[in-house]
């Protein structure tokens, strides 16, 4: 028979109780090609500016509130 599969989740009831989540495996190489494929996009860059873009705005209401507790 072999190991079972471990990509394939557990059948086991008292597992499936616990947690709503099911547990999935990837191999190391296909993550990387996925990481490589995924920085060379533009798609990538435009995160990276709207993650900027997004904790400036957290920092603008941020002080804002910082400020209005002080007075």
């Amino acid at each position: 028979m072999g190991m079972p599969d471990p990509a394939v989740p557990s059948s086991d009831p008292e597992s499936e109780s616990k947690s709503p989540f099911t547990e999935i495996r990837y191999s190391l190489p296909t993550l990387l090609r996925e990481v490589k494929r995924d920085r060379a996009s533009t798609a990538f860059a435009m995160e990276k500016l709207d993650q900027a873009a997004i904790n400036t705005l957290f920092e603008q209401q941020r002080a804002r509130r910082d400020s209005g507790a002080r007075s």
